[in-house]
Protein backbone atom coordinates (compact mmCIF):
# COMPACT_ATOMS: atom_id res chain seq x y z
CA UNK A 1 0.00 0.00 0.00
CA UNK A 2 0.98 3.55 -0.92
CA UNK A 3 1.01 5.73 2.25
CA UNK A 4 1.81 9.17 0.28
CA UNK A 5 -1.61 8.68 -1.30
CA UNK A 6 -3.49 7.67 1.65
CA UNK A 7 -2.42 10.84 3.30
CA UNK A 8 -2.77 13.46 0.82
CA UNK A 9 -6.63 12.02 0.06
CA UNK A 10 -7.30 13.09 3.59
CA UNK A 11 -5.63 16.00 3.64
CA UNK A 12 -7.51 16.91 0.50
CA UNK A 13 -10.97 16.38 2.12
CA UNK A 14 -10.07 17.98 4.91
CA UNK A 15 -9.70 21.21 3.01
CA UNK A 16 -12.70 20.20 0.53
CA UNK A 17 -14.68 19.91 3.63
CA UNK A 18 -14.10 23.73 4.48
CA UNK A 19 -11.74 22.99 7.26
CA UNK A 20 -10.72 26.39 8.41
CA UNK A 21 -7.34 26.64 8.77
CA UNK A 22 -4.39 29.80 9.48
CA UNK A 23 -1.08 29.72 7.60
CA UNK A 24 0.91 28.38 11.11
CA UNK A 25 -1.08 25.57 11.15
CA UNK A 26 -1.41 24.79 7.55
CA UNK A 27 2.78 25.15 7.60
CA UNK A 28 3.11 22.99 10.98
CA UNK A 29 0.41 20.36 9.05
CA UNK A 30 2.73 20.21 6.01
CA UNK A 31 5.82 19.59 8.16
CA UNK A 32 3.56 16.95 9.99
CA UNK A 33 3.32 15.27 6.26
CA UNK A 34 6.62 15.24 5.75
CA UNK A 35 7.95 13.57 8.76
CA UNK A 36 5.52 11.09 8.04
CA UNK A 37 6.21 10.59 4.27
CA UNK A 38 10.16 9.96 5.93
CA UNK A 39 8.56 7.21 8.35
CA UNK A 40 6.64 5.72 5.28
CA UNK A 41 9.65 5.72 3.13
CA UNK A 42 11.70 3.97 6.20
CA UNK A 43 9.19 1.06 6.80
CA UNK A 44 9.12 0.22 3.21
CA UNK A 45 12.50 0.05 2.96
CA UNK A 46 12.64 -1.67 6.38
CA UNK A 47 9.64 -3.96 4.62
CA UNK A 48 12.18 -4.70 1.12
CA UNK A 49 15.07 -6.30 3.71
CA UNK A 50 12.74 -8.35 5.57
CA UNK A 51 11.28 -10.13 2.13
CA UNK A 52 14.72 -10.21 1.00
CA UNK A 53 15.86 -12.34 4.39
CA UNK A 54 12.66 -14.38 4.22
CA UNK A 55 14.04 -15.83 -0.05
CA UNK A 56 17.32 -16.49 1.90
CA UNK A 57 15.62 -18.76 4.50
CA UNK A 58 15.82 -22.01 1.86
CA UNK A 59 19.13 -21.41 1.26
CA UNK A 60 20.05 -21.31 4.92
CA UNK A 61 17.83 -24.26 5.66
CA UNK A 62 20.05 -26.14 3.08
CA UNK A 63 23.61 -24.94 4.89
CA UNK A 64 21.99 -26.17 7.82
CA UNK A 65 21.09 -29.69 6.91
CA UNK A 66 24.66 -29.73 4.99
CA UNK A 67 26.53 -29.13 8.35
CA UNK A 68 24.78 -31.21 9.89
CA UNK A 69 25.15 -34.24 7.66
CA UNK A 70 28.90 -33.31 8.44
CA UNK A 71 30.52 -36.21 11.69
CA UNK A 72 30.65 -34.71 14.70
CA UNK A 73 34.39 -34.31 16.03
CA UNK A 74 33.51 -37.55 18.77
CA UNK A 75 33.08 -39.25 15.43
CA UNK A 76 35.77 -38.05 13.60
CA UNK A 77 37.92 -39.37 16.74
CA UNK A 78 36.06 -42.85 17.11
CA UNK A 79 36.18 -43.46 13.38
CA UNK A 80 40.52 -42.41 13.68
CA UNK A 81 40.93 -44.74 16.98
CA UNK A 82 38.43 -47.70 14.98
CA UNK A 83 41.30 -47.75 12.08
CA UNK A 84 44.50 -48.19 14.72
CA UNK A 85 45.18 -51.90 15.68
CA UNK A 86 43.96 -53.13 19.10
CA UNK A 87 46.09 -54.71 21.20
CA UNK A 88 45.37 -57.63 23.58
CA UNK A 89 47.08 -60.60 25.32
CA UNK A 90 47.25 -63.40 27.80
CA UNK A 91 49.55 -63.66 30.68
CA UNK A 92 50.36 -66.46 32.93
CA UNK A 93 52.22 -66.88 36.11
CA UNK A 94 52.23 -68.86 39.12
CA UNK A 95 52.62 -67.88 42.59
CA UNK A 96 53.48 -71.01 44.07
CA UNK A 97 54.44 -74.83 42.41
CA UNK A 98 55.97 -77.60 42.93
CA UNK A 99 56.25 -81.57 41.84
CA UNK A 100 56.69 -84.14 44.32
CA UNK A 101 57.04 -87.61 43.70
CA UNK A 102 59.23 -90.87 42.78
CA UNK A 103 61.30 -91.77 39.24
CA UNK A 104 62.14 -95.53 38.62
CA UNK A 105 60.94 -96.11 42.84
CA UNK A 106 63.01 -93.42 43.87
CA UNK A 107 62.06 -90.06 45.96
CA UNK A 108 62.44 -86.82 44.62
CA UNK A 109 60.88 -83.16 44.32
CA UNK A 110 61.78 -79.96 43.13
CA UNK A 111 61.58 -76.35 44.20
CA UNK A 112 58.40 -74.37 46.06
CA UNK A 113 58.63 -71.69 42.98
CA UNK A 114 57.28 -68.93 41.99
CA UNK A 115 57.72 -67.91 38.16
CA UNK A 116 56.16 -66.91 34.78
CA UNK A 117 54.65 -69.14 32.23
CA UNK A 118 54.51 -67.45 29.50
CA UNK A 119 52.79 -64.21 27.81
CA UNK A 120 51.29 -63.69 24.61
CA UNK A 121 50.05 -60.50 22.77
CA UNK A 122 47.62 -60.56 20.14
CA UNK A 123 47.73 -57.49 17.55
CA UNK A 124 44.61 -57.41 15.14
CA UNK A 125 43.58 -54.83 12.58
CA UNK A 126 40.44 -54.34 10.07
CA UNK A 127 42.19 -53.46 6.97
CA UNK A 128 38.88 -53.54 5.69
CA UNK A 129 35.18 -54.70 6.44
CA UNK A 130 36.51 -57.93 4.82
CA UNK A 131 40.01 -58.53 5.87
CA UNK A 132 41.49 -58.50 9.21
CA UNK A 133 45.31 -59.48 10.25
CA UNK A 134 46.18 -61.00 13.59
CA UNK A 135 49.61 -61.46 14.58
CA UNK A 136 50.30 -63.24 18.32
CA UNK A 137 53.86 -63.49 19.22
CA UNK A 138 54.66 -65.43 22.79
CA UNK A 139 57.20 -64.85 25.04
CA UNK A 140 57.90 -68.26 26.65
CA UNK A 141 59.73 -69.25 30.04
CA UNK A 142 61.33 -72.33 30.07
CA UNK A 143 61.94 -74.05 33.70
CA UNK A 144 61.79 -77.58 33.17
CA UNK A 145 59.65 -77.96 35.71
CA UNK A 146 57.15 -80.45 34.32
CA UNK A 147 58.30 -83.83 34.79
CA UNK A 148 58.13 -86.38 31.93
CA UNK A 149 59.26 -89.69 31.96
CA UNK A 150 63.00 -90.14 31.35
CA UNK A 151 64.16 -87.14 33.34
CA UNK A 152 64.16 -86.17 37.06
CA UNK A 153 61.82 -84.10 38.84
CA UNK A 154 63.68 -81.13 38.74
CA UNK A 155 63.38 -76.93 37.63
CA UNK A 156 66.42 -74.80 36.46
CA UNK A 157 67.80 -73.08 38.90
CA UNK A 158 67.69 -70.25 35.90
CA UNK A 159 65.04 -69.77 33.27
CA UNK A 160 65.59 -69.45 29.03
CA UNK A 161 63.56 -66.84 27.72
CA UNK A 162 62.44 -67.14 24.52
CA UNK A 163 60.17 -65.47 22.21
CA UNK A 164 58.00 -67.52 19.30
CA UNK A 165 55.74 -66.89 16.68
CA UNK A 166 52.41 -68.36 18.30
CA UNK A 167 49.87 -67.06 15.64
CA UNK A 168 49.80 -64.76 12.32
CA UNK A 169 47.12 -65.09 10.01
CA UNK A 170 44.49 -63.12 7.57
CA UNK A 171 40.95 -63.59 8.48
CA UNK A 172 38.71 -62.70 5.26
CA UNK A 173 35.24 -62.75 5.32
CA UNK A 174 33.54 -64.00 2.48
CA UNK A 175 30.05 -63.55 0.63
CA UNK A 176 27.41 -66.41 2.30
CA UNK A 177 28.58 -65.86 5.64
CA UNK A 178 32.10 -68.30 4.99
CA UNK A 179 34.84 -67.01 6.62
CA UNK A 180 38.75 -68.09 5.19
CA UNK A 181 41.48 -68.06 7.52
CA UNK A 182 45.04 -68.28 6.02
CA UNK A 183 48.62 -68.12 7.74
CA UNK A 184 49.86 -69.81 10.49
CA UNK A 185 46.90 -70.49 13.16
CA UNK A 186 45.62 -73.67 15.61
CA UNK A 187 43.26 -75.89 12.80
CA UNK A 188 40.15 -76.98 14.25
CA UNK A 189 41.53 -81.21 15.26
CA UNK A 190 40.91 -81.42 19.12
CA UNK A 191 38.44 -78.76 19.94
CA UNK A 192 39.93 -78.18 23.62
CA UNK A 193 43.29 -77.26 22.13
CA UNK A 194 42.51 -75.10 19.08
CA UNK A 195 40.09 -72.68 20.23
CA UNK A 196 42.13 -72.65 23.78
CA UNK A 197 38.93 -73.29 25.75
CA UNK A 198 41.17 -75.09 28.33
CA UNK A 199 42.97 -72.26 29.65
CA UNK A 200 40.17 -70.90 31.90
CA UNK A 201 39.72 -74.13 33.25
CA UNK A 202 43.07 -75.47 34.15
CA UNK A 203 46.66 -73.78 34.42
CA UNK A 204 48.55 -76.67 33.66
CA UNK A 205 47.20 -79.36 31.01
CA UNK A 206 47.40 -82.60 31.82
CA UNK A 207 51.04 -84.31 30.91
CA UNK A 208 50.85 -86.39 27.78
CA UNK A 209 47.37 -84.73 26.68
CA UNK A 210 48.78 -81.87 25.27
CA UNK A 211 51.27 -83.38 22.95
CA UNK A 212 48.27 -85.63 22.03
CA UNK A 213 46.26 -82.60 21.18
CA UNK A 214 48.50 -79.90 19.78
CA UNK A 215 48.31 -79.39 16.24
CA UNK A 216 49.74 -75.97 14.60
CA UNK A 217 50.07 -75.11 11.32
CA UNK A 218 50.57 -73.24 8.51
CA UNK A 219 47.98 -73.18 5.56
CA UNK A 220 44.26 -71.93 4.65
CA UNK A 221 40.80 -73.05 6.49
CA UNK A 222 37.77 -72.28 5.29
CA UNK A 223 34.96 -72.38 8.09
CA UNK A 224 30.98 -71.73 7.78
CA UNK A 225 28.44 -72.22 9.89
CA UNK A 226 24.79 -73.77 8.82
CA UNK A 227 22.25 -72.66 10.62
CA UNK A 228 18.82 -75.19 10.90
CA UNK A 229 15.28 -75.35 12.91
CA UNK A 230 16.77 -77.38 15.38
CA UNK A 231 20.23 -77.46 15.55
CA UNK A 232 23.42 -76.38 13.70
CA UNK A 233 26.34 -77.26 12.23
CA UNK A 234 30.00 -76.03 11.99
CA UNK A 235 31.78 -76.99 9.41
CA UNK A 236 35.95 -76.27 8.91
CA UNK A 237 38.12 -77.72 5.87
CA UNK A 238 41.32 -76.50 6.01
CA UNK A 239 44.95 -77.74 3.68
CA UNK A 240 47.96 -77.74 5.89
CA UNK A 241 51.69 -78.25 6.02
CA UNK A 242 52.24 -81.69 8.28
CA UNK A 243 52.32 -81.44 11.67
CA UNK A 244 55.62 -81.20 13.34
CA UNK A 245 55.45 -83.99 15.89
CA UNK A 246 58.47 -86.71 15.17
CA UNK A 247 59.81 -85.17 11.99
CA UNK A 248 63.33 -83.48 11.50
CA UNK A 249 62.26 -79.96 11.30
CA UNK A 250 59.20 -77.76 12.96
CA UNK A 251 56.45 -78.07 10.79
CA UNK A 252 54.56 -75.26 12.42
CA UNK A 253 55.18 -72.65 10.04
CA UNK A 254 57.01 -74.66 7.21
CA UNK A 255 57.97 -78.11 5.68
CA UNK A 256 60.15 -79.57 2.92
CA UNK A 257 57.70 -81.27 0.77
CA UNK A 258 54.89 -80.70 -1.88
CA UNK A 259 52.13 -83.40 -0.17
CA UNK A 260 49.93 -81.21 1.95
CA UNK A 261 47.73 -82.71 4.59
CA UNK A 262 43.78 -82.01 4.59
CA UNK A 263 41.81 -81.57 7.60
CA UNK A 264 37.78 -81.83 8.15
CA UNK A 265 36.23 -80.62 11.34
CA UNK A 266 32.41 -81.21 11.71
CA UNK A 267 30.50 -79.96 15.37
CA UNK A 268 26.72 -80.36 15.03
CA UNK A 269 25.24 -78.30 17.56
CA UNK A 270 21.07 -79.27 19.32
CA UNK A 271 19.14 -78.65 22.02
CA UNK A 272 18.30 -82.19 24.09
CA UNK A 273 17.23 -83.51 27.58
CA UNK A 274 16.98 -79.82 28.39
CA UNK A 275 20.48 -78.30 27.63
CA UNK A 276 23.26 -77.77 24.68
CA UNK A 277 24.47 -80.99 23.03
CA UNK A 278 27.49 -81.03 20.68
CA UNK A 279 29.41 -83.78 18.98
CA UNK A 280 32.84 -82.98 17.26
CA UNK A 281 34.60 -84.87 14.92
CA UNK A 282 38.10 -84.47 12.84
CA UNK A 283 39.71 -86.55 10.07
CA UNK A 284 42.94 -85.67 8.84
CA UNK A 285 45.35 -87.14 5.97
CA UNK A 286 48.80 -86.03 4.26
CA UNK A 287 52.30 -87.35 3.77
CA UNK A 288 54.71 -86.42 6.45
CA UNK A 289 58.37 -86.79 5.36
CA UNK A 290 60.41 -84.78 3.17
CA UNK A 291 60.14 -87.11 0.14
CA UNK A 292 56.63 -86.97 0.54
CA UNK A 293 55.94 -90.54 0.41
CA UNK A 294 55.35 -91.66 4.36
CA UNK A 295 51.35 -91.49 5.17
CA UNK A 296 50.28 -89.83 7.89
CA UNK A 297 46.64 -89.65 9.20
CA UNK A 298 44.34 -88.59 12.72
CA UNK A 299 41.04 -88.44 13.64
CA UNK A 300 39.37 -87.61 16.73
CA UNK A 301 35.70 -87.48 18.42
CA UNK A 302 33.73 -85.94 21.37
CA UNK A 303 31.08 -85.17 22.63
CA UNK A 304 29.92 -82.30 25.29
CA UNK A 305 26.60 -82.19 27.36
CA UNK A 306 25.67 -78.66 28.84
CA UNK A 307 23.22 -78.18 30.88
CA UNK A 308 22.63 -75.56 33.70
CA UNK A 309 25.45 -75.13 35.58
CA UNK A 310 27.08 -78.30 34.83
CA UNK A 311 28.79 -79.58 31.57
CA UNK A 312 30.36 -83.17 30.63
CA UNK A 313 32.51 -83.19 27.73
CA UNK A 314 35.26 -85.66 26.15
CA UNK A 315 37.20 -86.47 23.13
CA UNK A 316 39.28 -89.56 21.80
CA UNK A 317 41.93 -88.91 19.80
CA UNK A 318 44.55 -91.24 17.47
CA UNK A 319 47.33 -90.36 15.42
CA UNK A 320 49.29 -92.33 13.04
CA UNK A 321 52.37 -92.12 11.35
CA UNK A 322 54.65 -94.62 8.60
CA UNK A 323 57.91 -95.27 8.71
CA UNK A 324 59.12 -93.46 12.16
CA UNK A 325 63.12 -93.27 12.27
CA UNK A 326 64.55 -95.55 14.80
CA UNK A 327 67.71 -94.62 17.05
CA UNK A 328 69.90 -97.83 15.49
CA UNK A 329 68.14 -97.34 11.96
CA UNK A 330 65.31 -98.80 10.20
CA UNK A 331 61.46 -97.61 10.65
CA UNK A 332 58.56 -98.43 12.49
CA UNK A 333 54.62 -97.24 12.43
CA UNK A 334 54.09 -95.45 15.07
CA UNK A 335 51.03 -93.86 16.94
CA UNK A 336 49.91 -91.76 19.41
CA UNK A 337 45.97 -92.45 21.01
CA UNK A 338 44.17 -91.57 24.19
CA UNK A 339 41.38 -90.17 25.32
CA UNK A 340 40.17 -87.47 28.16
CA UNK A 341 36.94 -87.21 30.21
CA UNK A 342 36.11 -83.62 31.74
CA UNK A 343 33.49 -82.38 34.45
CA UNK A 344 32.80 -78.83 35.03
CA UNK A 345 30.29 -76.95 37.82
CA UNK A 346 29.76 -73.20 37.77
CA UNK A 347 28.82 -72.67 41.33
CA UNK A 348 28.15 -68.88 39.88
CA UNK A 349 30.40 -66.12 38.12
CA UNK A 350 32.99 -66.47 40.28
CA UNK A 351 33.53 -69.55 40.84
CA UNK A 352 34.31 -72.84 39.16
CA UNK A 353 35.54 -76.08 39.26
CA UNK A 354 37.01 -78.65 37.13
CA UNK A 355 37.66 -82.71 36.93
CA UNK A 356 39.96 -84.01 34.14
CA UNK A 357 41.29 -87.67 33.63
CA UNK A 358 42.99 -88.89 30.86
CA UNK A 359 44.75 -91.58 29.52
CA UNK A 360 47.28 -91.18 26.37
CA UNK A 361 49.64 -93.62 24.94
CA UNK A 362 52.78 -91.24 23.01
CA UNK A 363 54.96 -92.96 20.84
CA UNK A 364 59.01 -93.08 21.97
CA UNK A 365 61.88 -94.02 20.14
CA UNK A 366 64.75 -96.32 21.22
CA UNK A 367 67.67 -98.17 18.97
CA UNK A 368 65.81 -100.74 17.79
CA UNK A 369 61.35 -100.25 18.59
CA UNK A 370 59.29 -97.66 19.33
CA UNK A 371 58.19 -97.59 22.57
CA UNK A 372 54.98 -96.49 24.30
CA UNK A 373 54.57 -93.58 26.91
CA UNK A 374 52.00 -94.23 29.10
CA UNK A 375 50.45 -91.28 31.18
CA UNK A 376 47.55 -91.66 33.22
CA UNK A 377 46.64 -88.25 34.67
CA UNK A 378 43.85 -86.88 36.92
CA UNK A 379 43.62 -82.86 37.54
CA UNK A 380 41.61 -80.86 39.71
CA UNK A 381 41.40 -77.14 39.57
CA UNK A 382 39.10 -74.44 41.48
CA UNK A 383 38.55 -71.23 39.27
CA UNK A 384 38.42 -68.02 40.89
CA UNK A 385 37.58 -65.51 38.80
CA UNK A 386 38.45 -62.15 40.29
CA UNK A 387 37.28 -60.30 37.39
CA UNK A 388 35.69 -61.05 34.10
CA UNK A 389 39.11 -61.98 32.70
CA UNK A 390 41.82 -62.68 35.32
CA UNK A 391 41.17 -65.87 36.91
CA UNK A 392 43.20 -67.40 40.02
CA UNK A 393 43.63 -70.64 39.90
CA UNK A 394 44.83 -73.29 42.82
CA UNK A 395 45.55 -77.07 40.98
CA UNK A 396 46.86 -80.46 42.07
CA UNK A 397 47.40 -82.99 39.92
CA UNK A 398 48.33 -86.95 39.60
CA UNK A 399 50.08 -88.31 37.32
CA UNK A 400 51.18 -92.23 36.97
CA UNK A 401 53.45 -93.00 33.91
CA UNK A 402 55.44 -95.56 32.44
CA UNK A 403 57.96 -96.20 29.53
CA UNK A 404 56.83 -100.14 27.78
CA UNK A 405 59.70 -102.66 28.15
CA UNK A 406 61.91 -100.34 29.79
CA UNK A 407 61.21 -100.19 33.85
CA UNK A 408 61.14 -96.51 33.58
CA UNK A 409 58.21 -94.84 35.69
CA UNK A 410 57.02 -91.27 37.33
CA UNK A 411 54.58 -90.58 39.44
CA UNK A 412 54.13 -87.65 41.07
CA UNK A 413 51.52 -85.24 42.78
CA UNK A 414 51.96 -81.25 41.39
CA UNK A 415 50.94 -78.60 43.29
CA UNK A 416 50.35 -75.27 41.90
CA UNK A 417 49.12 -72.09 42.42
CA UNK A 418 48.31 -70.03 38.79
CA UNK A 419 47.35 -66.63 37.73
CA UNK A 420 46.20 -66.73 34.31
CA UNK A 421 44.88 -63.11 32.59
CA UNK A 422 43.59 -61.95 29.57
CA UNK A 423 43.34 -58.23 28.53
Amino acid sequence: MNWKIVWITIFALLLIGGVAASADELSDLKSQVGDLERKIDALEKKQQEQDQQIEKVPELEESVEEIQDQPSAREVVADAIGKLPTIGGHFKFYLADQSTGEVNGEDQHNSFGMGVSNLWLYINKSLTDWLQITVAPEIVVLAEATPRLGDNITRSTSADVDIDLDEAYLTVRLPKMFELKAGAFYPLFSEEYSTKSWWHEQYNQNNGLVTLQAWQSVGIELYRNFDFANFSLPVSVALLNGEGRGTDQDSRFTDNNSAKSGLLHLAPEMFLFGGRFRLMGSFGYGRWDNEGDKDAYQWAAGAEFTRSSVSLSGEYMFRWKEALPLIGGGTEDGEDKGWYAKLKYSLNPKWRFVFKYSDVDLWSTSTNSLLTDNYKSIAFTVGWWITDSSTIMPQIEYVDADRSDTGITLEYFRYTLGWRTTF
